[in-house]
Formats: structure tokens, sequence, C-alpha cells
């Protein structure tokens, strides 16, 4: 039964990811697609997310589980690597969030008869 039940867990088992992610609409398939994007959370430096293939085209995809709490902001260019003209960007997008506070310790913590 041991292994039957091992078993089942490993054929049917599915990939975790962290959560939330900052995402787009995927870019049309008439407009120029990205290759990327370059994000920056907070005024930090800005690190590139490669751009996730979707039905349809590409989108941003980017993971925000580890930040504080409290407002952040997140700035973010598409940009496209040409090889004539080099690297494109797009104009900044800026987008705030919040990330709740966690609740409090329990106290008063003991055994009641």
């Amino acid at each position: 039964m041991k292994y039957t039940l091992a078993v089942l867990m490993v054929l049917f088992s599915f990939n975790a990811w962290a959560a939330p992610f900052v995402t787009s609409d995927p870019y049309p398939s008439t407009v120029t697609q990205p290759d990327g994007f370059m994000v920056s959370l907070d005024g930090a430096t800005a690190v590139a997310s490669p751009a996730q293939a979707v039905t349809g085209g590409v989108r941003l995809h980017y993971d925000v589980a580890d930040v504080s709490t409290g407002s952040h902001t997140v700035r973010i260019k598409a940009y496209r690597n040409d090889a004539v003209w080099g690297r494109l960007e797009s104009d900044e997008a800026v987008f705030t969030f919040v990330r709740p506070a966690s609740p409090g310790r329990p106290a008063g913590i003991g055994l009641e008869p």
C-alpha cells in the first residue's frame, strides 16, 4: 500500500510556484514582440526578466513573493534586441501595489481545564 501511494504521488505531482506575480496582458501578434523586460522594484537596479510565452504572444511574468510588508513600486520597460539598431526599449510602465501585514502573534496561550 505504501508503494502504491508513493507511485501515485509521483505520477500526479505538479509544479508549485511562489506567488504573487506582476504580469502583463499578452502582446498581440500584430505588434513587435519583446525579448524581455527590465524590471526595477522600489528604485533598485533594474533586472532582466525574460518574456514568458503564452497563447497569442508573450507577456511579463515577474515574481514579487519576497517583498516586505508595505507599499512597493515596480517600473517596467519592454526591450527588443535588434541586429542593426541594438537594444530598443519601450516607454516605462509604473505599477504600485501593497503587501499586507501579517496578523500579530497570539497571546495568552495556555491549557484550559
